[in-house]
């Protein structure tokens, strides 16, 4: 018997069409004038919402808080049950598509943010601070390298530096302060990348600091305690005085 599918098909043509959809975000006040701006982006699977509820843990600080949310929704499916989450960008493994996806995502942040500070601002950049777990962390730490205009703290958790993306900032200097909150036992990044990062953050001159904890590929309470004494002791907290820094720097 012949089937269908023994005929040659007629060659297919591809075509784009161009498709929008609205992407949220929740934003929390400050405190004082101008207020300095966190900007926490979620993980992979995670909403605005969630990173919010992650963050209740997080000591006050001063800082407004700004959640966006990634604009990729995806079906999970985790005990039974379905739920949308988000992310940043797609990675197929392609590094050149990897690099392009950051660039995208970078340009959609910070037009929220620029939206954010015209409705709600001015904020105070010389204390703002970029806060990213696990995907919103590579994110995170692509953005703030290469926008220390913007931001002064740049805060990698449970992720790396994507350092061979960004040799031209590495070599420039001029960077930000760099946290990275890494856990010993997180399954999904090994920590020598998170150690990696810092020597390679070290090397182009910037105060980078790496505080491990316990929460395995989590951002745990005890990391976010950790977090606030950094940015107090980094001089970026509302009212703060400029610290030492504790972390390592090059000359």
């Amino acid at each position: 018997m012949v089937g269908p599918e023994d005929f040659d098909a007629p060659p297919s043509r591809e075509g784009w069409t161009e498709f929008r959809r609205p992407v949220r975000h929740l934003f929390d006040p400050g405190t004082g004038s101008p207020v300095p701006l966190l900007v926490a982006l979620h993980g992979q699977g995670m909403s605005a919402d969630t990173f919010r509820r992650v963050l209740r843990h997080l000591p006050p600080t001063g800082h407004a808080r700004l959640f966006p949310e990634g604009p990729h929704p995806f079906e999970v499916r985790e005990g039974g049950a379905i739920r949308a989450g988000h992310a940043w960008y797609i990675f197929l493994g392609d590094q050149g598509a990897f690099r392009g996806e950051l660039e995208r995502t970078e340009a959609h942040l910070l037009a929220v943010i620029d939206r954010i500070e015209a409705s709600e601002g001015p904020f105070d950049r010389g204390r703002s601070v970029l806060l990213g777990f696990s995907q919103g962390g590579y994110l995170a730490g692509f953005v703030g390298a290469r926008h220390p205009e913007r931001f002064a703290g740049v805060v990698i958790a449970a992720a790396r530096l994507k350092h061979e993306f960004l040799t031209t900032e590495l070599a420039r200097g001029g960077l930000p302060r760099f946290l990275l909150l890494h856990s010993p036992e997180d399954a999904a990044i090994p920590y020598a990348r998170a150690e990696e990062s810092r020597d390679r953050l070290a090397a182009a001159g910037a105060r980078v600091e790496l505080r491990p904890h316990s929460g395995g590929h989590r951002l745990p309470p005890g990391a976010l305690a950790e977090l606030a004494r950094w940015i107090e002791e980094s001089g970026l907290a509302t009212g703060a005085a400029e610290a030492a820094p504790r972390g390592r720097k090059t000359p």
